[in-house]
């Protein structure tokens, strides 16, 4: 892991959120989201893709991927988000071997090396948070197979209205 990323102990603690989140997860909520999906990739499915869940918080993206037929791999620095997306996994997504998930890094070159490349490489609004967003686009555009969709977002200081928001 690189030591400039910040540890666990001092990073926001994303996976209380999404254990939040989690109870209220539900059919309708997972139909609204690969409804979302499909839109963004521009798909009906996803059959045998190789899909790459970078920061992978609640889970619910790998899992929509999942059901869409993707051979899916989702990772996320902290532990808590790893514990969020194992349970919707468990109580959603079956224990499918199509579907691995764990802890790891976006800034540790190699361990994203050692997984491979992927058709489709996904991180919602998480690059920013590992304070080496450079560095953390560029590890990730290598994990993209040729022919294949990088597939990012980052938000951006929207000034009072941000710090409204965060507030």
């Amino acid at each position: 892991m690189d030591v400039n990323e910040a540890t666990q102990e001092t990073r926001f603690a994303f996976g209380r959120n999404w254990a939040n989140f989690l109870k209220k997860v539900d059919e309708p909520r997972i139909a609204a989201a690969t409804l979302s999906l499909m839109d963004m990739l521009a798909v009906d499915r996803l059959d045998n893709q190789r899909f790459l869940d970078i920061g992978c918080g609640s889970g619910l993206a790998s899992l929509v991927a999942h059901r869409l037929g993707a051979i899916v791999h989702s990772f996320d620095f902290d532990k808590a988000s790893v514990a969020c997306s194992h349970e919707i996994k468990r109580k959603f997504g079956n224990e499918s071997p199509s579907w691995r998930v764990e802890q790891g890094s976006v800034l540790d070159d190699e361990y994203l090396q050692s997984l491979g490349l992927f058709d489709i490489v996904y991180s919602w609004g998480v690059l920013h948070h590992t304070g080496q967003m450079d560095q953390a686009i560029e590890n990730v555009t290598h994990r993209v197979a040729p022919g294949g969709l990088l597939y990012i977002t980052i938000y951006n200081d929207q000034g009072a209205a941000s710090r409204r928001w965060g507030w």
